[in-house]
């Protein structure tokens, strides 16, 4: 398939089903330029269709994960005559700042909606900052690995907006609990990589050099699942965090076990492991 250039993404789609997104603005500690998040969105929906990408691995280029929204482009939004370069954007173009500001946000949560949408498990291998939105994509990945020199940080609140942004005011109080996540929240304190280990907020802290190693490991891992199994359990754990009952959620996991069941790749899960071998799967 066509891969597109990106200016401010580095992807690697590696023929073993992995596919690994960099976000790639080294020298803004990867904020998120409106560029950025234009190309990010883009490769998110390339990704909801793909049957050859089965893991994602998302993480930072340089010293850090992502800074958050880029404050310069932000800063934009107010002006009356913005520079010349934003007039690629159509909504910069309005000379509404709320409508500008209600469209970016939108395509800022789109990412946060994004990541939860595709079907392939997220792999956060989160390297030095991670904060305001791009604490939010660690949030919405499946599973986050943190370097030694990972820093989570609920920024909002510190520059006079809500705490509760881009999905953080429900994602977070999932993963570490309503008490811990609410004081994170209030205050936009910095949370170092041994806290989020000791919270829950990250499976594990291996040392910057190894992370990508770690990510990778953990990717590989999942690769010997079924494609299908791995896909419908990501929508089982999607749709039963909110699930109205235990009877619910159950109901929902029959459906799906009832499908899964009664593929090829469960027949061969089966008696792989009656005979002690790897499984087989193979492609789509």
């Amino acid at each position: 398939m066509y891969m597109p250039e990106y200016k401010t993404l580095k992807i690697e789609e590696r023929s073993d089903g992995i596919a690994i997104i960099t976000l790639n603005r080294p020298d803004r500690l990867n904020a998120l330029s409106f560029e950025l998040i234009d190309e990010l969105n883009a490769y998110l929906a390339r990704l909801q269709t793909s049957l050859d990408t089965r893991v994602v691995i998302v993480t930072g280029a340089g010293r850090g994960f992502s800074a958050g929204i880029d404050l310069v482009d932000l800063g934009q939004i107010y002006k009356e005559n913005i520079p010349e370069q934003y007039n690629q954007f159509q909504y910069m173009q309005s000379r509404d700042t709320l409508k500008r500001l209600a469209i970016i946000q939108e395509l800022l949560t789109y990412l946060i909606l994004g990541f939860r949408r595709i079907p392939q498990p997220v792999i956060a291998a989160v390297n030095g900052p991670a904060f305001g939105a791009g604490f939010a994509i660690a949030l919405a990945s499946d599973i986050r690995v943190a370097g030694e020199s990972a820093v989570f940080c609920n920024a909002f609140i510190k520059i006079g907006i809500s705490g509760g942004d881009c999905g953080s005011s429900y994602l977070l109080p999932r993963l570490i609990g309503l008490s811990r996540a609410t004081e994170i929240i209030f205050t936009g304190r910095n949370v170092n990589a041994t806290e989020a280990d000791r919270i829950g907020l990250v499976s594990k802290i291996v040392s910057d050099a190894q992370l990508q190693e770690t990510a990778l490991s953990i990717a590989q891992d999942l690769l010997n699942k079924s494609p299908l199994g791995l896909r419908f359990t990501k929508e089982a754990l999607n749709m039963n965090v909110d699930a109205q009952s235990l009877d619910a959620a159950i109901k929902f996991e029959n459906r799906t076990q009832t499908l899964t069941t009664s593929t090829k790749d469960a027949q061969e899960g089966i008696a792989a492991q009656r005979e002690k071998r790897r499984p087989n799967y193979g492609k789509w």
